[in-house]
């Protein structure tokens, strides 16, 4: 074995500020059409049309072909310039969207919103294949840390605009709203990448990588980088907090709803305590991780070990009517999956980005991130609507439990794999 250089151009320092700031603006409002389904589902539910287990279907389905078609999207992500497929994922959202606002029964919902994740799934991992290979060196870990705002505003933006529609108009105009704003960043975002790329291919600095034996000897194949790194085990974890994350935010409306007999509207504005002390929750993170985490996977079971304990006091809360305590602990529980997400989902693949194989290797662990996603979706509705919501959150700690204990045996090896860089 021997060890190799790469060279790449990346993004001139003046404009990077810029291009992080438009990666973000864009996947906030790509992931607002991603969640403005979520955002209506308990006055679906409520308004009689869709029972739990029909509602999280069609949440399900998005998951399902969002997570599968994200190890596609991902290897191309690594072939095919960004520009274009995040321009693509996010048009072709948009019109999906305005699409379900027309739309009033269950078929064609199911129909849309799986076509919805297929289009969804071309964003993130270009993305993060442009915050790992093309922002200048200094500013990548700030940069896919920071960009952990987007999901908790996206959150926000989603869900504080379904309270106000919900209590002034019908439901389908959260779908409206959505698909507008999408069409509207997606154009800008073709246009100023557009900028972006040709500032960097005429002005960027050239980063010299320089690769280890062991790392030169797998950059050729993702799957074995993968199996070298540990970063297998990651994708239980990464599971396990995709199907918490978005588990507690899709389901935390039917919850407050019908735990304490809340109006729908109340309770999706609620929701929005959620992705609030989310956002604060980022700068949490970052701190940690420049500063006391060393190893993302390790980091991450910490966090799960944090969720555990918070859900396990949920159960007894929530029995005795503690609703203010009940939204503190699933907020808690919630900040903590984000916590666990962000290092596989972000911090990850900058080490994979030195390979070339930010994208791909996004993609695989995306992918198993909205698998968790799908099986909430639709597996707690059902566990809810037959055995009850303290069913439903055992359910969640016992996948919490098998992450905590599959990251640690990962953590080892993962060490190994990144104790030679600077």
């Amino acid at each position: 074995m021997q060890s190799g250089t790469l060279e790449r151009r990346v993004c001139p320092d003046r404009l990077a500020g810029g291009l992080f700031a438009l990666c973000t603006l864009t996947y906030i409002i790509a992931l607002f059409g991603r969640m403005s389904y979520s955002a209506v589902m308990a006055e679906l539910i409520s308004g009689g049309g869709f029972t739990k287990s029909q509602a999280g279907l069609v949440g399900t389905m998005m998951f399902a072909s969002y997570g599968l078609c994200q190890v596609l999207s991902g290897f191309i992500g690594d072939k095919i310039a960004p520009r274009v497929l995040i321009f693509t994922g996010t048009a072709g959202s948009a019109v999906l969207n305005l699409l379900m606002g027309l739309t009033h029964s269950l078929p064609p919902m199911l129909v849309l919103w799986t076509l919805n994740g297929a289009f969804q799934s071309l964003i993130w991992s270009p993305i993060a294949r442009v915050l790992a290979e093309i922002m200048p060196p200094a500013m990548r870990k700030r940069a896919c840390a920071n960009i952990g705002v987007a999901y908790p505003t996206a959150t926000i933006l989603a869900y504080l605009a379904a309270a106000l529609l919900l209590r002034f108009a019908r439901w389908n105009t959260v779908f409206f709203t959505a698909g507008g704003l999408m069409l509207a960043v997606a154009l800008v975002w073709f246009v100023r990448m557009g900028y972006y790329e040709r500032e960097t291919r005429e002005r960027g600095a050239i980063e010299t990588i320089v690769l280890s034996a062991r790392k030169t000897d797998v950059s050729g194949s993702l799957w074995r980088i993968l199996l070298v790194s540990g970063a297998l085990f990651a994708a239980f974890g990464a599971m396990t907090s995709g199907l918490l994350r978005d588990g507690i935010q899709s389901w935390m409306p039917t919850f407050m709803t019908e735990r304490f007999g809340m109006a729908t509207s109340l309770s999706v504005g609620l929701a929005i305590a959620l992705p609030v002390v989310n956002i604060i929750g980022v700068f949490g993170i970052r701190w940690l991780y420049e500063h006391r985490i060393h190893n993302e996977m390790r980091g991450a079971a910490a966090f799960f070990g944090a969720g555990i304990v918070a859900l396990a006091l949920l159960v007894p809360l929530s029995t005795l009517g503690a609703a203010a305590s009940s939204v503190g602990l699933m907020t808690l529980a919630s900040t903590c999956m984000m916590g666990a997400s962000t290092m596989f989902i972000s911090f990850m693949p900058i080490h994979f980005g030195l390979l070339g194989k930010a994208s791909s290797a996004t993609g695989v662990l995306n992918c198993a991130s909205y698998v968790g996603s799908a099986l909430s979706s639709y597996g707690i509705g059902k566990v809810a609507e037959f055995f009850g919501w303290n069913a439903a959150i055992v359910c969640w700690l016992g996948f919490a439990l098998a992450a905590l204990l599959l990251t640690r045996l990962g953590a080892r090896k993962w060490q190994f794999f990144i104790s030679d860089e600077a």
